[in-house]
């Protein structure tokens, strides 16, 4: 507690009632969560009824190790999704459910919906597939049932939505599985129709705290209000000013009204910064003051002022890409910034292309977040699907995956007709060929051949179950997949990515052996239920590589040397946004996150022309450029050349002949105003085509002939 600052520790003393911390960027907040669950268990609070929920699987990890550090206790430390697994594991079966039911990623939900949507005769046309999933997914974090799925019809999805729901969700029940929405979805839910579950877990944890409270969903929201029930011990901790995720349903009311739902709550600000230099924070502040929907603050620090931020507008995007990765080189050189600890964000993820180029050209290394998960790979959910029907007779889809590998004859055919069967038959699917295979049924009619693949596949499965329920190593067990298998059989089908493919598997093994390690009593079912809660971001690479990120995956980690690219509108802010306040607010808060990662140096980098939709277009500046004070700005260069007689703020007159560099010479035929200032529309006379271009970035000169 000494080391803490007055805010900080009066937010750590803090001990009954609702209390919110409004905690700015690289303002100690996770000390502030461990220093107060410290200080809770000092006073005599039991370890098992403190309760602290935040959104990675990372951050979990670290505030679970600070706690066993500062009071050598075991406190639970969760995401809401993991929470959410651990009460349904234990209580779903007041929902019908049973509680050794699988957890479906992504990529099984989208497969299982596609043949929802196929067995409902539609097609998946026009991205049909991916806009059904992403409505259930946004229906069932709005806490909202198919049935009260009331659409307008606009488009094809409302109109089919409600049946498609009703669909998946039963074939889901059927399978014994819960989609990742599920797990906040079916706990409410369970909370809701179930006051004795509830009580329970009501009694369970009487202190509940909650980091990075701006980004929860209306699921999250209600899942804590009925856990905190009227004993209100909430003590929250998050930034208005950081809400980026209203895209994936969080809202940022939530922390806005936090004094609203919680009668007689403390509100403490934390504003000293002590990750960045004040030059940065000013101008961060500078720019989030044009937002409405937020709690006043003003970070600040005692780090000293630092660099001022460097803005640099290239001609292109690739004059842009090599500014960014020559100064990235110069810099890292002479102040000894590990490469590791570099940054490039971009605003979308299409961006990265051109730096990636110019880091290959320099031979820099470079690790991209957000890309390809470790555990989405091709040859990791095929052992992982062969696991999970060691624990779960019903799930259809990890059978279908993995009847055929290595190839048993198994056809597209008979695996409907056996779906459908189990379906009839209200069986599991392995329950199903079991009895078919010993003659207690013939509901479905099988060739000896796919008769002796199937019987070869459920020897596997049955050596599996007999390793898993003996208790032997889970590395063994993950081994005993691969190996039982014959695997490697169809690793070997592509002998150029065997040797890789091999690799990751290898990793698998050992990632088993690290995570037992870790447990006092690990079980395979464990095991598979925290990796199908694993995102990619909690896969950190550990080489010393520059990390290039969208804006929203660079949440809640700091570099030194800070690169934000592509600073010009309708790419940042994005078009998108361009609709609404509370968007443009979103987009500039995005902006302010991106800001507040830098330690020591940071630089806003833009395009005066950018190649999109197969078109070299003009670009603007970004408005937050023009919102951050110019006292905190170093301008490397400028867009535009101090020259008389190229486009100025007074335009040129209709008639004007003009020469631009790309297009050659025109004439104007068109003057008028726009948002981006004067705007005019050039015949150019070598190839007879117009284009619409914004005087005071078009660069063109009048020529003289």
């Amino acid at each position: 507690m000494k080391d803490l600052n007055p805010e900080q520790k009066i937010a750590a003393e803090h001990l009954e009632g609702p209390m919110l911390v409004l905690a700015g960027a690289g303002s100690g907040k996770t000390r502030v969560v461990t220093c107060r669950i410290a200080h809770l268990l000092s006073v005599g609070v039991p370890s098992s009824e403190i309760l602290a929920l935040t959104f990675t699987n990372k951050a979990a990890d670290e505030m679970r190790v600070r706690i066993k550090m500062m009071a050598d206790q075991y406190v639970l430390t969760s995401t809401f999704h993991s929470l959410g697994a651990r009460i349904l594991r234990e209580s779903i079966h007041a929902l019908g459910y049973r509680s050794d039911f699988t957890i479906y990623d992504e990529k099984d939900s989208l497969d299982l919906l596609k043949s929802c949507l196929e067995a409902m005769g539609y097609k998946n046309e026009k991205g049909l597939l991916k806009s059904v999933r992403a409505a259930i997914s946004n229906a069932k974090n709005d806490l909202l049932t198919p049935n009260d799925l009331d659409r307008d019809f606009r488009t094809r999805t409302d109109q089919i939505l409600k049946d498609v729901f009703i669909a998946y969700q039963e074939k889901l029940k059927e399978y014994n599985a819960l989609d990742f929405d599920d797990l906040l979805y079916l706990t409410v839910k369970l909370f809701r129709e179930s006051k004795e579950t509830l009580e329970h877990y009501q009694k369970r944890w009487t202190f509940i705290l909650i980091d990075e409270y701006q980004d929860t969903n209306a699921a999250q929201y209600f899942m804590t209000k009925l856990l905190v029930g009227e004993r209100n011990n909430i003590f929250v901790v998050g930034d208005p000013d950081q809400s980026i995720y209203s895209w994936r349903g969080a809202n940022i009311h939530n922390i806005l009204d936090f004094e609203k739902d919680y009668e007689n709550a403390q509100v403490i600000t934390l504003e000293q910064n002590y990750r960045s230099t004040a030059n940065i924070l000013d101008a961060a502040n500078g720019l989030i003051k044009h937002n409405e929907e937020r709690y006043e603050k003003r970070l600040w620090s005692d780090l000293g002022a630092g660099e001022k931020i460097g803005v640099y507008i290239a001609e292109n995007e690739k004059e842009e890409a090599l500014f960014v990765v020559e100064e990235l080189v110069r810099k890292t050189r002479e102040d000894h910034i590990p490469l590791r600890e570099c940054v490039i964000f971009y605003r979308t993820n299409s961006q990265s292309r051109t730096f990636e180029d110019a880091l290959l050209k320099y031979q820099v290394p470079y690790v991209i977040y957000g890309g390809l998960s470790f555990y989405q790979r091709r040859e990791i959910k095929d052992i992982l699907s062969l696991l999970r029907m060691t624990v779960s007779d019903s799930d259809f889809l990890a059978f279908a995956r993995t009847i055929n590998l290595p190839k048993r004859g198994i056809g597209n055919t008979t695996l409907v007709k056996l779906r459908d069967a189990a379906s009839e038959n209200e069986l599991p699917i392995l329950s199903l060929i079991r009895k078919l295979l010993s003659g207690e049924t013939t509901a479905v009619k099988l060739p000896k051949r796919v008769e002796e693949g199937m019987s070869d596949y459920l020897r596997v499965i049955n050596l599996l179950k007999e390793m898993a329920e003996t208790g032997k190593p889970l590395e063994e067990i993950v081994q005993g997949a691969i190996e039982l298998s014959g695997y490697e059989r169809v690793l070997k089908e592509d002998p150029e990515s065997y040797e890789d493919r091999k690799g990751n598997l290898e990793a698998l093994i050992n990632k088993a052996a690290e995570w037992s390690e870790e447990r006092e009593n690990p079980t395979l079912i464990q095991f598979l239920e925290e990796l199908s809660l694993k995102s990619s971001l909690d896969d950190r690479p550990a080489h010393d590589s520059v990390r290039l990120m969208t804006l929203h995956n660079g949440k809640g980690l700091e570099f030194a040397l800070t690169f934000m690219v592509g600073m010009e509108e309708d790419l940042f802010p994005h078009i998108n946004s361009k609709d609404s306040i509370e968007a443009l607010e979103e987009e500039r808060r995005l902006c302010y996150v991106g800001m507040t990662r830098a330690k020591q140096s940071l630089y806003l980098t833009a395009s005066t022309y950018r190649f999109m939709w197969g078109i070299s277009k003009v670009m603007c500046p970004s408005r937050f450029l023009k919102e951050v004070p110019p006292h905190f700005l170093n301008p490397i260069n400028h867009p535009i050349e101090e020259e008389s007689n190229w486009a100025e703020e007074e335009g040129f007159r209709v008639g004007t002949m003009v020469f631009h560099k790309d297009f050659g010479k025109g004439i104007v035929k068109k003057s008028y105003s726009t948002s981006m200032g004067l705007t005019y529309d050039v015949e150019f006379v070598d190839t007879q085509t117009t284009r619409t271009l914004v005087g005071k970035y078009a660069k063109f000169k009048i020529c003289i002939d």
